[in-house]
């Protein structure tokens, strides 16, 4: 998961004013936000330690969605909505692994058997796809 990206319905929303990140210190919801949202970039110590990635997310992010969503409400949101779209079994069971060749028709139709909507699928020179927009 890369997060959530609030919008005004013309273009994406970033770096808004607001309440910055708070450090996660709760044990119990640094592991269910790293069961769902780890950062790939870092060990499991670190990441739960440092919190970087949660809080470049939040503060360029989340801080958009205040008032009507504070730190908590956006990554339970986040969290939500992950569990709910779980993109990598509809990828799997539609035969696309990491790795793997496939066109971008076969991508959006996979993600589509849960999303119910042909997502924005985002690829770059190397024929990669970084990134799924829902």
């Amino acid at each position: 998961i890369h997060g959530v990206w609030p919008d005004n319905e013309q273009y994406m929303l970033n770096d808004c004013y607001g309440r910055m990140y708070t450090t996660i210190e709760l044990p119990g919801e640094q592991n269910k936000m790293n069961d769902r949202w780890p950062d790939l970039r870092y060990t499991k110590e670190f990441s739960l330690e440092k919190q970087k990635f949660w809080e470049y997310e939040y503060n360029k992010h989340g801080t958009c969605c205040q008032p009507r969503y504070n730190q908590q409400q956006y990554f339970n949101l986040t969290m939500k909505l992950r569990d709910k779209f779980d993109l990598l079994s509809a990828l799997q069971n539609h035969g696309i692994t990491p790795g793997s060749t496939t066109t971008v028709k076969k991508i959006g139709l996979a993600i589509a058997t849960v999303t119910k909507e042909f997502p924005s699928l985002k690829c770059i020179p190397t024929m990669e796809l970084p990134e799924i927009g829902l």
